[in-house]
C-alpha cells in the first residue's frame, strides 16, 4: 500500500513533511510508546479509560528537514475511545527535559475515537541537527491536555 493511501485511510491531512515516514508491518507499541501514551491519556478526562491493548504502529519514520522529529502512525481494530466528543483533536502533549539540556515533546492525536499519531519532536539547542538518541536521562516529565 502506498503511504499516501495509508494517510488517507487514517483521515490525515498532508500538512507534515512525510518523505521518510513509511508503512511497516504492523507491530505492537513498544515499552517507550506505551509509557508515553499512558502518561498522555491520564491527563485527558475523555481519554483516561481508553484501551490501547490492541493499538499497533503501522507506519513510522523521520520527518522534517533535519531529522529531529519522528512520527509513528497508529491503528487499532476498534476505536480506543468509542465516544469521543470531537472528531479530530490533540489528546495531549508530553514534555521531557533531559540532563544534557535537550527536550523531547511527544504529541498524541486522535481521529474519530482512534489514536492516530505519536509525533515526537527532539530539540537540542547545542546540537540542532542531532536526532533523537536511543537513550537519555530525564530530569523532568510533564503531560498536559491542550
Amino acid at each position: 500500500m502506498r503511504w499516501e493511501n495509508v494517510r488517507s485511510l487514517l483521515g490525515q491531512r498532508g500538512d507534515r513533511s512525510i518523505d521518510e515516514v513509511h508503512s511497516i508491518e504492523p507491530r505492537p507499541l513498544n515499552e517507550r510508546e506505551t509509557g508515553w501514551i499512558r502518561d498522555l491519556l491520564q491527563v485527558n478526562d475523555e481519554w483516561r479509560d481508553a484501551d490501547i491493548s490492541r493499538t499497533q504502529v503501522v507506519a513510522e519514520g523521520w520527518c522534517g528537514e533535519n531529522g529531529v522529529s519522528w512520527s509513528s502512525i497508529l491503528q487499532a481494530p476498534e476505536p480506543e475511545n468509542p465516544n469521543p466528543k470531537s472528531e479530530r483533536e490533540s489528546v495531549g502533549n508530553l514534555w521531557i527535559n533531559n540532563d544534557d539540556g535537550s527536550v523531547i515533546n511527544v504529541q498524541l492525536s486522535q481521529f474519530k475515537g482512534r489514536l492516530q499519531e505519536i509525533y515526537v519532536l527532539f530539540v537540542d539547542t547545542k546540537h540542532p541537527k542531532r536526532k533523537l538518541p536511543e537513550t537519555w536521562t530525564e530530569v523532568s516529565r510533564e503531560a498536559a491536555n491542550l
